[in-house]
C-alpha cells in the first residue's frame, strides 16, 4: 500500500540565513503582533493545521511532520514514502528547494507534492511532480485514487498553548471552518488563491458548535477558548446565527471563541449578540484610513472598535504600510488613526505583491516590482518601487511603528484585562442569563491575570503606561477583589519568571520549535495488507473500492488461529474507529481454522454487526454449521464476490 509524508518546511526559523529571515517564525504573535513587547510578548507556536486536516481525511497511511530540521526530515524520507508533500509560503521557497534536492537524492522513487500559498510562484513546476493549488483534501484524494462517500470530513483536535513572561496564559484550541474570502481586497493572497470564494469546511453553525463541544470533550476542558480559522467568520451570517442559537440553547458552560472579521461583517450584528456568541477577540483589518476596500467603505471603524471594547470584546487590528498614497507623514497619520482605536493587539506589515493578486499584476504592468530574494517576502521588506518612500526608509518605519505602539499602549495582556473589566461591569446585572454568565467569565479572566500587573507596571515602557497599568489594577481590585490565596502564590512566582524571561531575551538565540510527528493509519494495528504471524500465517488483502458506498472487502488467506484472530480483531476495531464505512470479510481463502477462535471472533464482532458483512461463509457449514448459523443471526451474509457486487450496486 502507498505511504504519504506531509511536512512543513525545515528549520531553522527566526534567524537570518540564506533561506530565511529573522521575521519568519512558527509564532504568529511574537513574529507579527507583540514582537516589540519584550518579556510581555505572547509566545505561542502554531502548527500547520491544514496538513493534519488533510492527513486525517485520507485513507492512505500518512505521516505528518511539523517543523523538522533537515536531519530529521531526511531520516523520515528514508523510511520509504511514495509521496512527499511540502507546504510552504513564498518566504520559505528557498527552504523547499533544499528539501526537494534531499528527496531526489535519498528517495528518488518518491513523488514530490508542493502545496500552500507559496505555490502561486510559477517556478514551483520545476521542483514538484504535483502542485496543489486548491483545497488539499480533494486534491490528495484524486491523486491517490481514493474513493470516498459524501460524509462530512473529519476534523483534528488542535490544542494551543501560549505564555507571557514564561507563565501559561493562553491554553485553547483551534478549528478549521472555512477557506477563502469573498472580499477580494487587491493585496489579499488568501482571497485570490481561492477565486474570491468562501469554501466552508464546516457548513452549518450547528456543525461548528458540535465540533467545539467535541474538542472540549477530547481535551477534557469545557472552558478552553476556541480559535475559529476562517477569513471572515461573521460574514456568513446565517451560519453564525445558527451557531449563536446553539450557544443560547445550551445550558452548560458557554463557550469562548475568537475569529477574524471585518468592519462590514461586524456591522451586521448587535454587539450584545457578539457577547452572547462568546467572542473574546476579533481580528479586524483596518488597513488604512484612506483604504479603498469595500469591507471598510462607509463604516466608522473607530466607533466599531469603541463599541466592541465597551462590551468586553478584545480586538486585533492590522494596518498596512506602503499604499501608493503613503508618504512618511501619512504612515504616521495612519498609525495615529490606529492608536485612536486603542486595539488590544496590533499587526503592522508592509504591503506585499503576491503573485496572482490584482496588486501584483498592477505593479508588474507598471514595471515597479523589485528583484528581491523570496525570503524577503516576509511582510518586513519592501518588494516594489514606492512613489514616495525609499526601500530603506520603509523597512525602518515598520520596526518603528511596532516600538511606538508598545510605548503608547503598553502590554497587550493589560489591555485585554481592561476590556474584560468593561464587559464585566456592563453585564454583571443584566436580566439576560447568558450575558450574566459572560460577565462572570469576564470577572474570572480579570482575576486570572491580576498577578501580572505589578511586574507589568515595573517593566512598563514609560511612566505614563505604568500609571495606567496601576489604575486598571486598582479598578479590578475595587470591583472584583484580589483573587484569594492562589493569586498570592502566583504573584510571588511572576517576578522570578519575568527576570528569567529577560535573561532569555538578552542572552539566548531564538528557540527552535520541537519536531511534532503524527501518524495516521501507520499503526501496526491498522487494517492494511499484511501477513499476521500466529501459529500459522494469516494474510490480509484489501480490494480497491468499486464505489464510495461499497464496503471495503477484506480477503483472508491462510491460518485462522487464536493469535491471528486476535490481531485481526485489533485491526478491524481500529479501522471502524477511524472510518465511517463498512467492511465485508471474505473467509473463502482460509486453509485452517481454530473452532474456538472463530466463535470468539464472531462474538466480539457482534458489537459492530451493523457495519460488518460476511462473504462466502457457507463453505464452513460442513464442519461448523452451528457457528455459521450463529453468524447468520447477527450479520448480513453475502454468497460470493459477484453477489457482493450485485447486492450493492
Amino acid at each position: 500500500m502507498k505511504k504519504v509524508l506531509l511536512t512543513t518546511v525545515c528549520g531553522p526559523f527566526g534567524i537570518n540565513t540564506d533561506d530565511c529571515t529573522e521575521h519568519v517564525m512558527p509564532e504568529l504573535f511574537h513574529a507579527q503582533v507583540t514582537r516589540s513587547q519584550g518579556i510581555f510578548s505572547i509566545r505561542s507556536t502554531y502548527i500547520s493545521y491544514g496538513l493534519e486536516y488533510i492527513a486525517k481525511n485520507l485513507k492512505t497511511p500518512t505521516t505528518v511532520l511539523q517543523y523538522p530540521n533537515m536531519k530529521q526530515f531526511i531520516r523520515e524520507v528514508k523510511k520509504g514514502y511514495d509521496y512527499v508533500g511540502i507546504s510552504f509560503v513564498i518566504a520559505t521557497f528557498e527552504k523547499v528547494k533544499k528539501m526537494v534536492r534531499a528527496v531526489r537524492e535519498c528517495a528518488p522513487h518518491a513523488k514530490i507534492i508542493l502545496g500552500g500559498y507559496g505555490t502561486v510562484l510559477p517556478e514551483c513546476a520545476a521542483y514538484g511532480d504535483y502542485i496543489c493549488r486548491e483545497e488539499g483534501v480533494a486534491f490528495m484524494r484524486r491523486l491517490l485514487g481514493e474513493v470516498h462517500d459524501d460524509t462530512p470530513p473529519q476534523h483534528v483536535v488542535y490544542p494551543t498553548r501560549g505564555k507571557i513572561l514564561g507563565f501559561p496564559a493562553m491554553r485553547g484550541a483551534v478549528i478549521l471552518t472555512g477557506l477563502g474570502c469573498p472580499h477580494g481586497c487587491e493585496f489579499c493572497a488568501t482571497s485570490h488563491y481561492h477565486g474570491r470564494k468562501h469554501i466552508p469546511l464546516i457548513s452549518t453553525g450547528e456543525g461548528i458548535y458540535r465540533e467545539i463541544k467535541r474538542v472540549h470533550k477530547t481535551l477534557g476542558n469545557a472552558k478552553l477558548p476556541i480559535g475559529i480559522i476562517e477569513e471572515d467568520f461573521l460574514m456568513q451570517k446565517k451560519r453564525a446565527q445558527e451557531y449563536l442559537d446553539c450557544v443560547i440553547r445550551d445550558n452548560e458552560e458557554p463557550v469562548h471563541i475568537s475569529c477574524f472579521a471585518s468592519a462590514y461583517s461586524i456591522s451586521q450584528w448587535d454587539p450584545d449578540d457578539l457577547v452572547r456568541m462568546g467572542i473574546q477577540t476579533l481580528w479586524v483589518g483596518v488597513e488604512s484610513k484612506e483604504a479603498p476596500y469595500a469591507k471598510l467603505k462607509g463604516f466608522d471603524v473607530k466607533k466599531i472598535f469603541d463599541t466592541l471594547h465597551a462590551h468586553g470584546i478584545n480586538t486585533l487590528a492590522s494596518l498596512i504600510l506602503g499604499h501608493d498614497f503613503h508618504t512618511v507623514e501619512k504612515v504616521w497619520d495612519d498609525f495615529e488613526y490606529l492608536m485612536s482605536m486603542r486595539p488590544t493587539l496590533s499587526q503592522f506589515l508592509i504591503l506585499g505583491p503576491t503573485c496572482n493578486t490584482p496588486l501584483f499584476e498592477r505593479l508588474q504592468n507598471e514595471g515597479r516590482l523589485l528583484d528581491v530574494p523570496y525570503r524577503h517576502y516576509d511582510g518586513f521588506h519592501l518588494m516594489f518601487r514606492h512613489p514616495n518612500i525609499s526601500k530603506e526608509k520603509m523597512e525602518e518605519l515598520i520596526l518603528e511603528v511596532y516600538k511606538e505602539e508598545f510605548k503608547r499602549l503598553g502590554p497587550s495582556a493589560v489591555r485585554f484585562v481592561e476590556r474584560q473589566l468593561a464587559g464585566y461591569l456592563r453585564f454583571k446585572d443584566s436580566t439576560d442569563t447568558l450575558l450574566r454568565k459572560r460577565a462572570e467569565q469576564f470577572r474570572q479572566g480579570c482575576l486570572d491575570a491580576l498577578p501580572l500587573f505589578p511586574v507589568a507596571a515595573r517593566y512598563a515602557p514609560t511612566p505614563q503606561v505604568a500609571e495606567k497599568i496601576r489604575e486598571i489594577e486598582h479598578a479590578v481590585i475595587n470591583q472584583i477583589g484580589r483573587g484569594g490565596f492562589e493569586n498570592k502564590i502566583k504573584a510571588m512566582i511572576v517576578p522570578a519568571l519575568a527576570f528569567a524571561a529577560k535573561l532569555r531575551l538578552k542572552y539566548c538565540s531564538y528557540p527552535q520549535p520541537q519536531l511534532a510527528r503524527t501518524e495516521y493509519r501507520m499503526s501496526p494495528h491498522a487494517l492494511i495488507p499484511v501477513d499476521l504471524q500466529g501459529e500459522g500465517i494469516l494474510k490480509i488483502n484489501l480490494r480497491p473500492l468499486a464505489a464510495a458506498h461499497h464496503p471495503l472487502v477484506v480477503d483472508l488467506h491462510g491460518a485462522f488461529d487464536r493469535i491471528t484472530a486476535a490481531k485481526l480483531m485489533k485491526r478491524i476495531k481500529s479501522y471502524l474507529a477511524e472510518n465511517r464505512g463498512t467492511l465485508a470479510i471474505n473467509f473463502s481463502g482460509l486453509t485452517s481454522i481454530d473452532r474456538e477462535a472463530l466463535l470468539k471472533f464472531f462474538k466480539k464482532l457482534r458489537t459492530y454487526n451493523e457495519r460488518i458483512k460476511l462473504v462466502r461463509i457457507d463453505y464452513l457449514k460442513s464442519e461448523w454449521g452451528d457457528i455459521v448459523n450463529y453468524a447468520k443471526n447477527y450479520f448480513e451474509v453475502l454468497i460470493d464476490e459477484d453477489g457482493l457486487t450485485g447486492s450493492l450496486a
